[in-house]
């Protein structure tokens, strides 16, 4: 097990983006280059012009400086893929790509975010009782959650659902957190998924 900084990429597209575009193909491959050995990547249920990608990157790299093999440029070929030109990225740390495999492999993948305004060291283990929770819900088949490196507020939790009909009956009832706008991902396509 080898320790992992899983990237959430939410890219805003086009309405005529297609996941086998050319340009996204070829970033995926820049991504492999860059020592990556598993992606997930989907549309957004609720909104189907958000493109989300999760990349894995090997626990000693720096994802937000990686500009890619041969003279290209990785975050801004990322850029451009945005309508907006404006990404929004999370990098968080795991001390295993096997602790979030099953919420990504899942049928439905939820990639859910709590924003807090203390320090994520304050309220650690509420938001660790949020995501034990889930476990408590039929039809939940694993996940876990981190507090982004690059915004020690910023907490995503990656929960693997049965159907999307669980996926919305989040048992945070009892949680002292509450998770904020959910963005599921049917059926997420995986590439270079090595065990």
């Amino acid at each position: 097990m080898s320790p992992i900084i899983s990237e959430i990429l939410k890219i805003q597209v086009d309405p005529a983006f297609n996941l086998n575009s050319p340009a996204f193909e070829k970033l995926r491959d820049a991504a492999i280059k860059g020592g990556v050995k598993e992606q997930y990547y989907g549309l957004c249920m609720d909104e189907p012009d958000k493109l989300l990608w999760v990349i894995h990157w090997p626990g000693d790299a720096n994802p937000a400086e990686y500009t890619g093999t041969q003279g290209e440029n990785f975050r801004e070929s990322v850029k451009a893929l945005d309508v907006n030109s404006n990404p929004s990225s999370w990098y968080l740390p795991f001390e295993s790509a096997d602790l979030v495999r099953p919420a990504l492999t899942a049928p439905i993948c939820e990639l859910c975010y709590v924003h807090i305004t203390p320090p994520t060291s304050l309220v650690a283990d509420s938001l660790h009782k949020t995501f034990t929770d889930c476990y408590l819900a039929p039809g939940f088949v694993g996940g876990y959650w981190s507090t982004a490196l690059n915004d020690d507020k910023m907490n995503y939790y990656y929960l693997g659902w049965e159907t999307r009909e669980v996926c919305r009956r989040l048992p945070t009832a009892q949680s002292t957190v509450s998770l904020s706008p959910h963005s599921c991902m049917p059926s997420i396509r995986k590439l270079n998924f090595l065990l």
